[in-house]
């Protein structure tokens, strides 16, 4: 698992929450109430058209987007200010993403056994703030309008500075309860969606909801492998001698499992539970030598670990240790959020080598 993409992938997640829905209430609320309102699972989907601009900073630069929202399908068409071109299109059976520029498609199948991936933005926004919840203080910073509507603002002020996920900005639709703008600073990246247009009376075709697809483009079919669970006999035989955290003391080691991910490397996980709780996850692999070494995250810091030059990441739901040794790369995860970098440390000095 590459950790460190998927935390800086933290801010996307913030700006793509742009289609919560919930019902129609009137009143004052408190912040809690009013994320807890905009996360509420309808029987009746919310049937829109929007237009929105957004401005990902230094990793994605700014485009402009249209979305089409009906019975839980949804189309976005995005132009970027770098002359791309992409259409998506959810169906409720598959997820096809068109790219006009380059003539390419690639779908990916929904539901049971299929690509399960992409998460809805109730979702989205529900881990977003489960995240921040303790670790910042949240709170309306008044009403305001957006794209002609009336918005609560919500403001989530991170309690301590240089963390993973900044301060983060809210304006939720009082009717629709669509957020209609965010504005994030995470992992040292700020970005912006805002809406410019939202009718919620459009009438949508079906229509919408397909992509009519060039002769001459090039089609891919695209699956996630889900992790593969290996003995470990296997990683012996593929890893040869290396090091593992030994079983005693309560700590079981539940199972290990393989990802070959994106970057055509085998990367081994070793999840351990003790007590019957989970407790941490350790993962190796061989190291690529002549791979250019990873740029920090904000939030992490160095560390001396086994007496090798490592990383910490110490969040309150995220900690981790990484460093390389003998030619291999290890971390060690939280499974139990009461384990603090020392006892991740301590679990480190334990380890020995596997032959």
């Amino acid at each position: 698992m590459n950790w460190k993409k998927s935390l800086r992938a933290a801010g996307l997640v913030a700006a793509l929450t742009f289609s919560l829905v919930g019902c129609n209430t009137e009143g004052s609320y408190s912040p809690q109430e009013i994320i807890d309102q905009a996360l509420q699972e309808t029987k009746e989907p919310l049937t829109y058209y929007g237009e929105y601009k957004m401005d990902m900073g230094e990793i994605g630069g700014k485009a402009q987007v249209k979305e089409w929202t009906k019975d839980g399908k949804r189309r976005i068409e995005m132009t970027a200010e770098n002359g791309e071109h992409i259409i998506t299109v959810n169906n409720g059976s598959q997820i096809i993403i068109y790219d006009v520029v380059k003539n390419t498609v690639h779908k990916m199948d929904l539901g049971e056994g299929g690509f399960d991936g992409f998460q809805s933005p109730r979702d989205q926004a529900e881990s977003l703030f489960n995240l921040v919840k303790d670790t910042h203080d949240v709170k309306i910073a008044g009403e305001e309008k957006i794209a002609g509507r009336d918005t609560y603002k919500i403001v989530a002020k991170a309690k301590k500075d240089n963390t993973l996920i900044g301060d983060i900005e809210v304006w939720v639709d009082k009717k629709t309860w669509v957020t209609l703008k965010t504005i994030t600073n995470s992992a040292g990246n700020k970005m912006t969606s805002e809406y410019t247009k939202l009718d919620d009376s459009a009438k949508i075709d079906d229509a919408q909801f397909t992509i009519d697809i060039p002769k001459d483009a090039k089609v891919e079919e695209i699956s996630v492998p889900e992790p593969e669970s290996v003995t470990l006999d296997t990683v012996k035989e593929q890893l040869g001698e290396f090091l593992m955290v030994p079983e005693g003391n309560g700590l079981t080691l539940e199972g290990i499992s393989l990802d070959k991910g994106i970057e055509d490397r085998s990367e081994y996980t070793f999840n351990y539970s003790k007590n019957g709780q989970k407790e941490i996850s350790v993962t190796v692999f061989k190291a690529n030598s002549n791979a250019n070494k990873e740029e920090s995250v904000l939030g992490e810091k160095e560390m001396d670990i086994r007496g090798q030059k490592g990383t910490v990441m110490d969040e309150k739901k995220f900690r981790y240790i990484g460093w390389q040794e003998n030619g291999y790369q290890y971390g060690i995860m939280i499974g139990n959020s009461d384990l603090t970098i020392e006892n991740l440390v301590a679990y480190a000095k334990q380890m020995a080598i596997v032959k």
